[in-house]
């Protein structure tokens, strides 16, 4: 199977370069709301009849070359065919690139860019994980992106993924908002971290929004950035073990199905909703999915419910089994656990029932 990866790499751009390519991005951008303003008029999003309606037209205005104007065609194309984005404006933040305006040089760690005026070589700054990502790739497209000032380029590597394994067990995995993942296996990755530095960003954020200047939220919106690659790398370390884990031991990954779960979760007071909403569920949940699929390990989602509610024992479900947040007893049979071990052991046991049926094992599909 093909899969895609994307590489972010740190533009380092001369003086003279960041102007030519501030604006190349303004051009850019005015020349998708152009299209848009076509595509509308013409009422399609089919790329060859938007091309054949403003391609000339496009170059002429914007002076953007043949294939970054074939680019803007393309973006507009798929974002009005999305329809909470189809009235949306198209800002200066980003540009896509095919192989033919774009390609990356290995011995010197630098790329090569068409931009509004010339084709620039730009140098980067490769950190070590990037280096052995992109040694001895050959990346055909990518993105430009700026945010706060700086360059970025999002460089997309394809290669083909090893089939994925066929268990015969799971390693199930609970997420939590005290403990951001805990296993079947008993191991917990702790949110206290996380936590720790939503709390200090909080007060810093409250105390800089009383000032009200210009610069409090420039610096707020630098800490908003710094927030996220934070539990960005977390999220990508947390997803790492469990998938090492599962592929170490030849298991699958069974994780709770996320839809709804900001919906289930429970959160009382002002600053447990904070730290709900300030979780990033759906991207822990990404990670694993595409490092998996890397590792040929398989995923399974499964319902939730009442897994924290379950004896992972005996089968007895009842609200009042989970005493605290981090105690289980069960009031059948009297086990004792921590809840979310507790619940990790019941999503592990529903894929494991799952798989059993697809298979045609479970007893339920035998016939007498």
């Amino acid at each position: 199977m093909e899969t895609t990866r994307t590489i972010v790499l740190k533009l380092q751009p001369t003086p003279e370069q960041a102007t030519e390519m501030d604006a190349t991005l303004s051009a850019f951008a005015k020349a998708c709301d152009f299209i848009a303003d076509v595509a509308r008029r013409i009422h399609s999003t089919n790329k060859v009849l938007v091309q054949k309606e403003c391609y000339f037209e496009v170059r002429e205005r914007f002076g953007l070359s043949a294939n970054l104007t074939i680019r803007a065609i393309a973006r507009v194309c798929a974002v009005l065919k999305v329809p909470e984005k189809a009235h949306s404006a198209f800002k200066p933040t980003s540009i896509d690139y095919d192989a033919r305006i774009f390609s990356f040089r290995e011995w010197d760690w630098t790329v090569s860019l068409m931009l509004i005026f010339s084709r620039q070589r730009i140098e980067t700054v490769p950190g070590d994980r990037q280096k052995q990502s992109l040694k001895g790739a050959a990346p055909t497209s990518a993105q430009l992106v700026k945010r706060d000032g700086r360059y970025f380029l999002h460089i997309q590597i394809k290669g083909e993924t090893p089939d994925p394994i066929d268990p015969d067990d799971f390693l199930g995995v609970d997420l939590g908002i005290a403990n951001i993942a805990t296993d079947s296996d008993g191991e917990t990755h702790s949110g206290a971290d996380v936590d720790k530095v939503r709390r200090k960003h909080n007060l810093q954020r409250k105390r800089l929004g009383r000032k009200n200047t210009k610069g409090s939220k420039k610096k707020i919106r630098r800490m908003r950035d710094k927030e996220a690659r934070f539990r960005r790398h977390q999220n990508h370390v947390i997803s790492k073990k469990l998938v090492e884990s599962a592929k170490r031991t030849g298991r699958g990954i069974a994780m709770e199905d996320l839809n709804g779960i900001r919906a289930r979760v429970t959160a009382r007071g002002g600053d447990a909703r904070n730290r709900l909403s300030g979780w990033s569920f759906g991207q822990l949940g990404s990670f694993v999915a595409y490092k998996a699929q890397s590792a040929g390990v398989p995923v399974v989602l499964v319902d939730p419910r009442y897994t924290s509610q379950t004896c992972a024992e005996c089968g007895h479900c009842e609200r009042s089994n989970r005493k605290s947040q981090s105690e289980f007893q069960c009031k059948a049979c009297g086990h004792k656990a921590n809840a979310d071990v507790n619940a990790a052991r019941n999503i592990r046991a529903l894929a494991a029932v799952r798989r059993s049926i697809e298979l045609g094992n479970h007893p339920g599909n035998r016939v007498a």
